[in-house]
């Protein structure tokens, strides 16, 4: 049964590259190798298709034909071309598990209502620390990550850099999510991880 499960793991990780298995080292040297990690770099002239959720709730699909800084080249379905700036994206999934990505993701009206972002400056945004995101992946714990328009995407941690979390879904879904655009991250009993909200609970202790 489990070397089942281990070749169905497998065959879903080698559908979908972005579901890996992340090595459990300690957090300074899991930076060495993925802290550059990016979904732009890394599937950039491949044939993998990808459905990107854009700010406005706008969905663009199709292959990344160049990556530059802070623009992506995409060829959509229909095959025009067009450029997307990254800070846009609010997360990906690979085309073939979108509607499965949609059914599962649930939403925040009040957040939603708020209208925040996208943010292009770093100091507006909402951080969650790579040691919180480093503990989740190893812990393998269940986590709900709200973003600016109110999505609530559930999963665990399958690995993070500087730009990306990238997410397992129920189902083993892959979902790469961009840090720009997080809102905030709460564990099952809706405790937040946002540096913020770890900073206050820290200050609130000394007091």
């Amino acid at each position: 049964m489990r070397e089942e499960k281990q070749k169905e793991t497998r065959k879903r990780s080698s559908q979908h590259p972005r579901l890996l298995e992340r090595s459990p080292d300690d957090l300074e040297a899991y930076l060495k190798v993925h802290a550059k990690d990016s979904l732009f770099e890394g599937e950039a002239g491949k044939e993998t298709s990808w459905c990107f959720f854009l700010h406005g709730n706008l969905e663009r699909t199709g292959r990344l034909l160049q990556n530059e800084t802070y623009e992506c080249l995409l060829v959509t379905e229909e095959g025009s071309s067009e450029k997307m700036h990254k800070v846009r994206v609010k997360f990906a999934c690979p085309a073939p598990v979108r509607e499965e990505v949609k059914r599962q993701t649930g939403l925040n009206e009040e957040v939603q209502k708020k209208g925040e972002g996208p943010h292009f400056l770093p100091r507006y945004r909402h951080a969650v620390s790579d040691q919180s995101l480093h503990e989740f992946m190893q812990n393998r714990e269940v986590l709900f990550f709200t973003l600016l328009e109110g999505e609530i995407l559930r999963g665990l941690v399958t690995g993070f850099s500087a730009y990306e979390i990238s997410l397992s879904m129920k189902g083993q879904v892959p979902v790469v999510l961009l840090r720009h655009a997080l809102f905030d991250v709460r564990d099952k009993k809706g405790r937040s991880y946002l540096r913020k909200a770890q900073a206050k609970t820290a200050e609130g202790k000394k007091n």
